[in-house]
């Protein structure tokens, strides 16, 4: 009786606690930094205002102005992004993929009324989509914001671009960039929405991107728990964006962030590359294993030593345990 009471309350629990992790309600117009909140050491709370950068994003250097709080601590990394206004520089954001994640994060930039460009292979849907707003492949059912614009034409689409989100599957990652590399400005930063391993040379999205298009530019790399439908449906999300340029970072946080859409930041590019694509394996593994019908133990020994496994592989690997233990890593 005791087990059933406890699992009848785990939805209400869950929510509750999601609500107290992400305030949904609140209408901050800045953004708001939470480093680890929940090791709050010291105990000291730092209010910067105007905390005024230059960036040189795109063709042209851009200032941004915005104002955190910081939660000062010993340990590193984790910020919350708030809902916030669109940045104050000219942002054209371009989408690289049309398939359902594609889709989801051109929506969730579209939201912002920033305007959108969703690179694509074929211009006759390209057409048919600017046309009626909605793809007539992946989830043909939901309205696409009038934000997003389709093409087939590389050019076009990356040229101007100030931020390029990549969401074309590991698999084909190196035979597309190859094929739109010639139009990529150099100085353009790039956020990776793929995760996994490519299985020809056993390399993170990291490895592929600074082979195809060097090392000397900006790279960021988004994972969570974050179905492309539920992020269209507007239902409430929330992911992390890592990227060794933290400012990087924070910037992509501003352009992505909405009321039911929340991302974190970090530092620990591998951790989050290393929990994105084991992650998936490890949901595969437990559909199977709930498919199957092996019962409650078996499920829980898969998940349990899936996750041990993928720690000891991140660890290995140079990520933080916190991380593989965080958005990134959680299957479900």
């Amino acid at each position: 009786m005791f087990k059933s009471s406890i699992n009848a309350m785990l939805p209400v629990l869950a929510v509750v606690l999601f609500m107290a992790m992400v305030p949904f309600t609140t209408s901050f117009s800045s953004q708001i930094r939470i480093q680890n909140i929940a090791s709050n050491v010291n105990g000291g709370v730092r209010i910067e205002e105007n905390d005024s950068r230059k960036l040189n994003r795109g063709n042209s250097n851009v200032l941004s102005t915005r104002t955190s709080t910081k939660q000062s601590t010993t340990s590193s990394s984790l910020f919350m992004s708030m809902p916030s206004n669109p940045p104050p520089y000219p942002v054209r954001v371009t989408v690289m993929g049309g398939g359902n994640f594609g889709l989801a994060l051109a929506t969730v930039v579209a939201r912002n009324n920033i305007p959108t460009t969703l690179l694509i292979r074929d211009q006759d849907i390209a057409d048919q989509l600017n046309l009626e707003h909605r793809h007539p492949r992946y989830m043909s059912d939901i309205s696409l914001p009038k934000m997003i614009h389709a093409t087939a034409d590389p050019e076009s689409a990356l040229s101007d671009a100030t931020y390029i989100i990549h969401a074309v599957p590991v698999q084909f990652t190196r035979k597309f960039l190859d094929s739109v590399k010639e139009y990529i400005p150099k100085n353009v930063p790039v956020l990776s929405g793929s995760k996994g391993i490519e299985t020809t040379s056993l390399g993170f999205m990291m490895d592929i991107l600074k082979e195809c298009l060097g090392d000397d530019r900006s790279y960021a790399f988004l994972s969570g728990p974050s179905f492309a439908r539920e992020i269209c449906e507007n239902v409430a999300t929330a992911v992390v964006i890592a990227s060794e340029d933290l400012m990087l970072a924070d910037d992509l946080a501003d352009i992505l962030s909405s009321e039911n859409f929340r991302v974190f930041t970090s530092k620990d590019v591998m951790g989050v590359e290393v929990g994105g694509a084991m992650k998936n394996v490890i949901a595969l593994a437990a559909g199977m294993c709930e498919g199957l019908g092996l019962g409650t133990n078996a499920m829980s020994g898969l998940v349990t030593r899936g996750c041990a496994e993928m720690r000891r592989l991140g660890l290995t690997l140079g990520a933080r345990p916190s991380t593989i233990g965080g958005l990134s890593g959680e299957y479900w």
